[in-house]
């Protein structure tokens, strides 16, 4: 007979997470790793004072926290889930390549990875920091938050999970691949924090398709995100309407008003963006020539990616620098 394994536990302390934090010691980050070997999963960076131990799991993690928490949840590989315990309607469903933002008070919930492999990154942050970070704009923009600190009710900021947009995903692979120790890696990275925190909450990107109130059947969203990460994973190949809208099982009417409903932009302007982005990880990350970036994600002709480069990014690729190892 099978027996189940008993849920691995994540006890948050406030005051130890926070310590030696940043931004007035509000704000803290963590990235956590699902690997699947032999039919069992491991997970490293659980625990905040040790994130290199490998620890075995069964796909749920019980959480628990000593005092009120907001995190912001990346799923940069593999899908992720969080339900708080007591407040079962607020579960939050983070699929591959999208990010949410909830507050849970002081209760039991559960953390719940979907795939074998993961990689997840995490900011947990005290709820007086984004009062002081926005000021004005954290009353007018997160009205509905403010309540639910104020009642210890559990929040979601988003029904249905948005997409990391690619300048949000460079910022994170920013903070995670820091080159600097010691007083100007905090000085570095408390300054890529302050923008990735901004972006994220009052970003023109993110603002305009929060405002928009998506309504959207959840079977119509889980296809759009199917499109989303066929598109991510197949730049280097021709992406046609027709096609992509085949693979969601809608017309390509619907798809193009669908998808911009929800990422906030049309279908080719996502993926040029995203195009453009990863070229942006290639040359500057990896070394590669500009000829090289140009056919990983979809060009034939360097010139026609330039083009599109500059009229994109505001700036030629010439310009781009590899980074300092």
């Amino acid at each position: 007979m099978y027996m189940r394994k008993e849920l691995l536990r994540k006890e948050i302390k406030v005051k130890e997470l926070f310590d030696n934090s940043f931004l007035n010691n509000s704000v803290q980050f963590n990235e956590v790793e699902v690997t699947t070997k032999n039919n069992s999963s491991f997970i490293k960076g659980v625990e905040f004072s040790n994130d290199e131990v490998l620890q075995e799991f069964d796909s749920e993690i019980c959480v628990s926290s000593d005092e009120h928490l907001i995190k912001l949840h990346f799923s940069l590989e593999g899908a992720y889930g969080y339900q708080p315990l007591k407040h079962i309607k607020y579960l939050v469903q983070i699929p591959e390549n999208h990010c949410n933002m909830f507050y849970y008070p002081i209760t039991e919930g559960r953390d719940m990875f979907f795939k074998g492999n993961a990689k997840s990154f995490e900011i947990y942050l005290k709820p007086s920091l984004l009062k002081n970070l926005l000021g004005k704009e954290f009353e007018k923009s997160f009205q509905k938050l403010k309540n639910a600190i104020q009642n210890s009710n559990s929040f979601v900021l988003w029904d249905k999970s948005k997409f990391i947009p690619p300048n949000i995903r460079s910022k994170i692979n920013e903070i995670i691949q820091c080159p600097y120790t010691g007083e100007l890696r905090k000085k570095y990275l408390e300054s890529k924090l302050t923008v990735l925190l901004i972006d994220f909450l009052l970003g023109r990107q993110t603002s305009r398709v929060s405002k928009s109130n998506v309504k959207l059947l959840n079977s119509d969203y889980l296809a759009l995100v199917r499109v989303e990460d066929y598109i991510r994973k197949n730049l280097k190949e021709p992406l046609k309407i027709i096609d992509l809208a085949d693979l969601a099982g809608f017309n390509p009417t619907k798809l193009k008003r669908d998808f911009k409903k929800l990422y906030g932009v049309t279908v080719f302007k996502y993926i040029t963006a995203l195009r453009m982005e990863v070229a942006k990880s290639l040359i500057t990350q990896d070394g590669a020539t500009i000829a090289h970036a140009a056919y990983e994600v979809g060009y034939a002709n360097p010139q026609h990616f330039t083009t599109a480069f500059k009229r994109t990014m505001g700036y030629v690729p010439s310009e781009l620098k590899p980074a300092v190892q």
